[in-house]
């Protein structure tokens, strides 16, 4: 596939109430971009830029491993104008650019590659991921015409009450046509509420001229959650340890008391472990077939040997455990 990647990860987070920029507070022990880096990377894109803004030094800091293209955002004037200036980054590129946000650890792979099969399918020049929210308040709306196609995406700021009343929203993923993206954005203006340029205009003027647009909306809303806040920074987390132990689990790894067991990312656990309650497994923990890890244990970095039993309170950190 002809396919880059634009990841947004300017923002401060003003929500989180934190000195931290917000891609850099950390989900089952990695900052929440990396995650997204993780997930975009299963996609094989031919390039990934990221645009990165408040404590930049920081968020480069923390990207320095990984093979992408920072832009510096300056001044945060909107999404539009994020991906604005990354123009100049992809004049050699042709193909279509996904466009995501720092702040959505919860997608899934396979959820991209199905935007992508439609995108290509309807040969859209804009495909939105959308999802139906209990409770939408925070997010653009999705407005559909008479016939159920997508017509516009409103803020909710600029939203009238019975905009506001639907429930279908932008999840802030988006595909794009390359050529039409560039050209799109020279045409925006910042005539609303948040006096922003949005890139939610660009579907407006796909519209207006006749475009084809898609939207592919996921069955899973969660999975389109963001972390704007302390609270749902702490939602994303039961979220992904819940998919974390579930895994696990369904691969044949018996988890005593679920709920009562922390995981990150990088662990690995091999089929036939019994892991007890108040087990917290971190860093890049793999654990071998057949061992036995004893409530309250703590273990970083460890390697734990088939059929080893880990006794009831122990620490470890980067070390074999036999």
């Amino acid at each position: 596939m002809s396919l880059a990647v634009i990841i947004l990860a300017a923002g401060k987070g003003t929500r989180m109430n934190s000195p931290l920029p917000k891609v850099l507070h950390v989900l089952a022990g990695e900052p929440l971009i990396i995650h997204v880096l993780e997930t975009v990377f299963q996609l094989k894109p031919a390039k990934i830029a990221v645009v990165i803004g408040y404590k930049k030094d920081r968020v480069r800091q923390a990207l320095s491993p990984y093979a992408l293209e920072l832009l510096i955002q300056e001044e945060q004037l909107g999404t539009g104008h994020a991906v604005a200036i990354t123009e100049k980054a992809f004049q050699n590129f042709n193909g279509d650019i996904l466009v995501l946000c720092g702040d959505t650890p919860l997608l899934k792979p396979e959820t991209l590659f199905r935007l992508y099969e439609l995108h290509r399918q309807k040969q859209a020049v804009a495909t939105v991921l959308t999802a139906e929210f209990p409770e939408p308040r925070g997010y653009g709306r999705i407005v559909r015409d008479e016939n159920g196609l997508l017509a516009a995406i409103v803020e909710e700021k600029d939203a009238s009450p019975e905009e506001k009343a639907i429930r279908e929203i932008n999840s802030g993923t988006y595909l794009f046509k390359k050529d039409f993206l560039f050209k799109a954005l020279k045409e925006i203006d910042n005539e609303n509420a948040q006096k922003e340029y949005y890139l939610t205009d660009v579907i407006g003027i796909a519209r207006a001229k006749g475009f084809p647009v898609a939207a592919l909306k996921t069955d899973d809303f969660e999975e389109v959650l963001g972390v704007n806040s302390q609270f749902e920074l702490a939602r994303a987390e039961a979220i992904f340890q819940r998919r974390l132990r579930e895994s696990f689990m369904a691969n044949g790894v018996t988890l005593v008391f679920p709920e009562q067991v922390y995981l990150e990312r990088r662990v690995k656990i091999a089929p036939g472990v019994v892991i007890h309650p108040f087990v917290s497994l971190r860093g890049e923990t793999v654990i071998g077939t057949e061992a036995i890890i004893e409530s309250h244990c703590d273990l970083k970095d460890v390697k734990v040997l088939p059929g080893t039993r880990v006794k009831s309170g122990t620490i470890l950190c980067s070390t074999i455990c036999r």
